[in-house]
């Protein structure tokens, strides 16, 4: 039956996602694929050993990419399929992993996670390739350890913890794993016990701070994630992670407007509103913690969010944050609490009534996919290349300077320098600081005789 499922699955994401099968190479693409000098046996080699060989020091990421160059080299459908076969892989172990926790409602939990359009993002854009296989094998890790749980064999152990170094060296976000663990040995028992929940995961907990901890320093001192842009006092980060978290959850209950690159917040102090995300989730923190006699679930899945969100929450730098401080991308872990809340309260509720309203166990189900399928159909329309992403970006977020840069760059690779140039001056009227955009916009005023 679950085989059955995971095929149906499969297919259905296929169908759903098929215009961005077709879509080329995107934005930072071309940095993630395995360049010429590391796609021989040597290379690999230099993909494990040799920091900066790659864009982010994330080998088994970048493993996999050169075995995809080794079998179908730079046709782009190879990538797009490979993807979206861990997306579909991610969410059969998310159903999995909710099974062996008998949450209601597990499979529909897991298609809602297959087909938010949220997570068009993570599946349409080929670099997002570290979301998908790093779910895949921290899932694949969440179920052995639930496993050794139950039987405590050191073999069960070790290959839980196999999974989570390949997750961890895939992409180090999923270093929270170990403290979502804990949160659902606590919401499994109402305790923790050093010797049963704890002292198995203290080995994760430090992989996962030094895997962390070395992420942040490759970030700023090889991508360049400090200057003007990450100039954030204490108290301008501790109110800028209530708001990243209420949007993120906002996006995921109503996904409309979603984009590439959201506008770039301000945050200040002195404006009462500010305030407000901090008050609502203090809010609903303390009624969780009221109500966790009556029941656990509420403030786990609180707990839960945002701990797989703290990486990116706004307390540590990243280099995405010169333009915005979301992406739909960075909720791709942390969207599965919430998503687990709502589709085992509606399965609850399904059950209760199904006297009355048997046909509901259906409709229901099917309204909400295929609703979402809908909306991860029209918004993967965008990511079919360079001009379309750029060009619905700014539909949306007109003054997203880097967009206007890229498109820019697209338009005088097409030969369009009239276009090219229009757009560069649109970027530096947004961001007159920018010292590349100035060669850039000069590049193409040369090209069409204008070097004065």
């Amino acid at each position: 039956m679950a085989v059955a499922r995971a095929l149906a699955l499969l297919a259905a994401l296929v169908v759903v996602y098929f215009p961005a099968l077709r879509g080329g190479l995107l934005w930072d693409d071309d940095r993630h694929l395995t360049a010429v000098p590391l796609q021989s046996l040597e290379g690999l080699g230099r993909i494990w050993t040799e920091i900066g060989a790659t864009q982010q020091y994330y080998p088994v990421l970048h493993s996999a990419f050169w075995v995809q160059h080794a079998l179908w080299g730079d046709a782009t459908l190879g990538y797009h399929l490979a993807t979206l076969a861990l997306h579909a892989l991610a969410a059969v172990l998310f159903a999995l992993v909710l099974r062996r926790l008998a949450i209601p409602g597990a499979w529909l939990a897991a298609a809602l996670f297959a087909f938010h359009p949220v997570h068009v993002e993570s599946v349409a854009w080929i670099s997002e390739q570290k979301n998908t296989l790093s779910a895949a094998l921290g899932l694949a890790a969440v179920l052995a350890y639930l496993r050794f749980e139950t039987s405590r064999r050191p073999l069960t152990y070790a290959i839980a913890s196999g999974f989570f170094l390949l997750a961890l060296l895939t992409k180090s976000v999923v270093a929270t794993l170990p403290a979502a663990l804990l949160v659902i040995a606590w919401w499994r028992r109402g305790r923790l016990a050093w010797r049963e929940d704890v002292r198995p995961l203290a080995p994760w907990l430090v992989a996962g701070a030094v895997a962390g901890l070395f992420t942040l320093w490759f970030e700023r001192s090889l991508i360049g994630a400090e200057g003007a842009a990450f100039d954030l006092t204490a108290l301008q980060r501790a109110l800028l992670a209530p708001h990243i978290a209420w949007f993120y959850l906002g996006k995921l209950a109503w996904p409309a407007g979603l984009t590439f690159i959201y506008p770039r917040w301000e945050i200040s102090p002195a404006d009462a509103l500010t305030w407000l995300p901090l008050a609502a989730a203090a809010g609903a923190l303390g009624l969780a913690w009221r109500w966790r006699a009556r029941g656990r679930a509420p403030l786990a899945v609180l707990l839960l969010f945002g701990g797989l969100l703290f990486p990116v929450l706004g307390f540590f730098n990243i280099y995405f944050f010169r333009y915005s401080f979301v992406g739909d991308h960075f909720q791709y872990l942390a969207s599965m609490g919430p998503l687990v809340l709502f589709a085992s309260g509606i399965t609850v509720a399904m059950d209760r009534w199904a006297g009355a309203f048997a046909s509901l166990r259906r409709v229901i189900p099917a309204v909400l996919i295929g609703g979402m399928s809908l909306l991860t159909w029209r918004e993967s329309l965008e990511y079919l290349s360079h001009e379309s992403l750029w060009r619905a970006t700014l539909a949306r977020n007109p003054d997203a300077s880097m967009a206007w840069f890229n498109l820019g760059d697209t338009l005088a690779k097409q030969g369009r320098h009239d276009e090219a140039i229009a757009s560069f001056r649109r970027a530096l009227e947004l961001r007159p600081d920018d010292a590349p955009g100035y060669n850039d916009l000069a590049c193409e005023l040369v090209v069409v005789g204008q070097a004065e």
